[in-house]
């Protein structure tokens, strides 16, 4: 079993904390070769720091996107978190949010026609110290399947991030694929073609309702996504990012 990690967003954090997840991601999928997809800006500015990451990387011109996926879009869900989007306008940022799914596409059809298993993985967040993620990643090639882990603030019992919890899957009801950071996909459900398609006729959604468009609607592929183990980085208070860094120093890595 081969596993590519695709590494994707905007590099807004510090140079030791972008790293740190990085190395994190590393020590979760030993085995696994690193892709990361880097906008220009980005690499004109932190070259260095993104070299140290010692992976495979794709330089991206900004591009503009000629369509708002909600508003232009404006009865393809019919749920509450779809409406909310449509209410509370934030156009700038929600065309941004589907460059993610294009640049994963450009990053798969280039890099990783060989590879079984696809981490998706995003430069603002980070995962647990202690999870066992190869173990997920194995699952998802046995099942032929798609998971992800999201960080539901509200689960009662729940200690901090470090462990996961399982959650039924919603997506049947929610049209959506949780984005905690890190998606795992066989790499076979991946169809470029229809990404294509969806973007050139201005119906690719945004985030984690494009993310379930094109991963699992129209597909019989079993989705489980699990409570914690994942979170946005600012979203880690002071205590527990302190945790995981002297994990991280403790490690054999």
């Amino acid at each position: 079993m081969k596993t590519a990690i695709i590494i994707g967003g905007q590099l807004r954090l510090s140079d030791e904390s972008l790293t740190l997840s990085i190395d994190l991601l590393k020590d979760a999928f030993p085995t696994a070769d690193l892709f990361f997809s880097v906008w220009k800006s980005d690499w004109e500015t932190r070259r260095e720091v993104i070299e140290s990451w010692n992976g495979t990387v794709e330089v991206i011109e900004e591009y503009d996107i000629n369509y708002h996926p909600y508003d232009d879009n404006p009865a393809m869900r019919n749920t509450w978190n779809w409406q909310k989007k449509l209410k509370f306008d934030n156009t700038e940022r929600h065309i941004h949010q589907t460059k993610q799914i294009l640049n994963h596409n450009l990053m798969m059809k280039k890099y990783c026609k060989d590879y079984d298993v696809i981490v998706r993985g995003r430069y603002d967040s980070i995962i647990s110290p202690t999870e066992t993620f190869e173990h997920y990643a194995k699952k998802c090639y046995n099942e032929h399947s798609v998971m992800s882990f999201m960080n539901f603030g509200t689960t009662p019992g729940k200690w901090k991030m470090f462990n996961h919890y399982r959650h039924d899957d919603p997506s049947r009801h929610t049209f959506m694929v949780y984005d905690g950071g890190i998606i795992i996909h066989h790499a076979d459900v991946w169809d470029a073609q229809l990404v294509d398609s969806l973007h050139n006729k201005k119906e690719l959604l945004a985030a984690e309702f494009g993310w379930y468009q094109v991963l699992l609607e129209n597909k019989r592929i079993k989705y489980r996504v699990y409570d914690g183990s994942s979170t946005i980085t600012r979203c880690v208070n002071k205590r527990d990012m302190r945790i995981i860094k002297e994990m991280m120093l403790c490690s054999p890595m």
